[in-house]
């Protein structure tokens, strides 16, 4: 145990040190959203804590640390909860990247296949010598950080694990142990099923366009759903920048509209030529001639202007331009 003037000497020290904690937690955490971003890796939340003076001086009584500013490592943690099992992988590879990794655990491989417990990933990290240049990470080179990496499902079971107490197996009544084991299993297959339907989803994306590529035109029959909306997106654009929730909000007006991926597609057919010229005088009001200016929702949005008179008319009217009315009037789209 530690005596009155150890606890003193530490915790004081421990205080000196939280400025330091916490500038490089708000730091990495701000980062690590920004790569996640540029990566395209979706998730939920990136958060990060501070470990409490009493919880940080239990644990230095309990492990009889001498040294405990370098032996706990997580006086700094950050937890990065995503979607998907296979986006672990994508989040692993990057902080391997980005950061100096000193430690890597993958608790799922410590687990027995019949035992009671979650997965997730642990990283003891460091940032950079060379981000230490940079004011944000100025003498912070030295500080360690953990971070946790896991699904939204081994999240909620973690929650719910630490609200219900039970520390290890053998403080679970026998009663329970059973029935948590099959929570546990569940949610766990839950992960996976998941994982499944995400990657059918993008194979079934994949041969939609595959298809159109080999034939040259897209499958004008296709059930009018999102992913078969994004497929015809990335078949008619495959070089402009897609966004799954913008698909979605496109989606939705073309609902409203009572507009079908048929008409969609006949609409791209009949307009498709005439893109380039109305992007060009849109490049110049924007300052950007000559530069991709649409993404692909954008481009679907100006082939219903031109073809969808319901769709042309409920756009606000700064959209009505004259290179549009003009451009409808050649492809004999008349504006009521």
């Amino acid at each position: 145990m530690l005596n009155k003037i150890d606890r003193t000497s530490i915790v004081q020290k421990y205080k000196e040190g939280l400025v330091s904690y916490e500038k490089l937690g708000l730091n990495l955490t701000q980062v690590l959203e920004l790569l996640l971003i540029e990566s395209e890796i979706p998730f939920l939340s990136i958060n990060y804590r501070i470990k409490k003076s009493d919880s940080f001086i239990g644990k230095i009584e309990k492990k009889l640390y001498v040294d405990p500013f370098q032996e706990i490592e997580d006086i700094c943690g950050i937890r990065i909860i995503c979607y998907y099992q296979s986006d672990i992988d994508k989040i692993t590879n990057l902080i391997k990247k980005e950061l100096l990794v000193l430690e890597d655990q993958n608790k799922g491989e410590q687990l027995d296949f019949d035992k009671f417990g979650y997965r997730s990933r642990h990283f003891i990290v460091k940032i950079p010598q060379e981000w230490a240049q940079t004011p944000n990470y100025r003498n912070l080179e030295n500080l360690k950080s953990e971070l946790q990496v896991r699904t939204v499902l081994m999240h909620a079971w973690a929650e719910i694990e630490h609200k219900l107490a039970y520390k290890s197996e053998t403080q679970i009544p026998k009663e329970f142990r059973r029935k948590l084991s099959r929570i546990s299993a569940k949610l766990e297959e839950s992960d996976e099923q998941f994982e499944e339907i995400k990657s059918q989803i993008e194979n079934n994306k994949n041969q939609l366009v595959k298809a159109a590529n080999e034939s040259k035109k897209f499958d004008i029959d296709a059930e009018f759903n999102l992913d078969n909306l994004q497929a015809f997106l990335d078949y008619s654009f495959p070089n402009r920048k897609k966004n799954l929730n913008e698909t979605s909000e496109l989606f939705n007006e073309m609902i409203i509209n009572k507009i079908s991926l048929k008409d969609l597609i006949t609409g791209y057919n009949k307009s498709f030529t005439y893109l380039s010229e109305i992007e060009d005088e849109d490049a110049k009001v924007y300052g950007q001639p000559g530069e991709p200016l649409w993404v692909q929702v954008g481009a679907a949005r100006t082939i219903l202007e031109l073809t969808n008179d319901n769709y042309f008319n409920n756009r606000p009217e700064y959209w009505e331009t004259n290179i549009l009315s003009s451009i409808r009037d050649k492809i004999k789209i008349k504006k009521t």
